[in-house]
């Protein structure tokens, strides 16, 4: 006999189906299932199922348009910290013309010098550009105000970039676990489907082919021509 518990078991619930082979079954499922209705019997089946896939659907569509927006804020972010270290040369030459390259304020303005704008992480970033713009201040009068605010520029810049590029990150979270969710209901509705079907065509399993090609789930070796290849000649 076989064993019952496997009928409890939802078997759409599985790593190996891809979501392109999901959605794809699924379209054709239903299209199966509309055309093959007899006595509108699965009405409620085609609704839930059709309310199941339009939800991934959506899901699907906002997290590959999200994706896009995290790309291009990740791009901002990597071209603004390419581009730092020519800016802040310009600042750190502005500091050495005023008092000379062993002067205090070249220490005072950059106390780990430029490179570590280059190497520090991303989150490290704000607290440099803070140090730079916050010791630049008190020589303004002296230096003029531009290369306070070059500073004040590339921290506003910076803070703005960043903030932008980590809610994107975090956001993209919450959008995988609604795909994830919004899948998992559609593989229980499809497993619904299957033992609605088995109810109503007990004893007919010619009737699964009618409405389950459970070939676009699976993954098929690629076709031969039936011809083997010759041996390669021993040189």
């Amino acid at each position: 006999m076989k064993t019952l518990k496997r009928l409890f078991d939802v078997a759409f619930d599985t790593a190996r189906i891809g979501l392109d082979r999901l959605i794809a079954f699924t379209t054709d499922h239903l299209q199966r299932m509309i055309a093959n209705n007899p006595g509108a019997l699965l009405n409620t089946r085609i609704n839930a199922t059709n309310a199941a896939l339009s939800a991934l659907d959506v899901c699907v569509t906002d997290d590959l348009g999200k994706l896009g927006l995290r790309k291009a804020r990740v791009d901002v972010k990597d071209t603004f910290r390419a581009s730092l270290p020519i800016h802040l040369a310009k600042i750190h030459a502005a500091v050495v013309a005023k008092y000379g390259p062993e002067a205090p304020q070249v220490t005072e303005c950059f106390p780990q010098g430029r490179t570590v704008f280059t190497h520090c992480r991303d989150d490290a970033v704000e607290n440099h550009l803070q140090i730079l713009v916050t010791h630049l201040a008190p020589y303004v009068a002296e230096m003029g105000p531009q290369a306070h605010a070059d500073a004040a520029g590339l921290l506003s810049t910076w803070l703005g970039t960043y903030s932008a590029c980590e809610s994107s990150t975090g956001a993209k979270t919450a959008t995988e676990a609604g795909k994830r969710a919004a899948r998992l209901n559609l593989q229980l509705e499809l497993h619904k489907n299957v033992l609605t079907l088995a109810m109503e065509f007990a004893r007919q399993p010619e009737k699964c082919a009618l409405y389950l090609r459970q070939d676009l789930l699976e993954t098929h070796p690629p076709e031969t021509t039936g011809e083997e290849e010759a041996p390669a000649a021993a040189v």
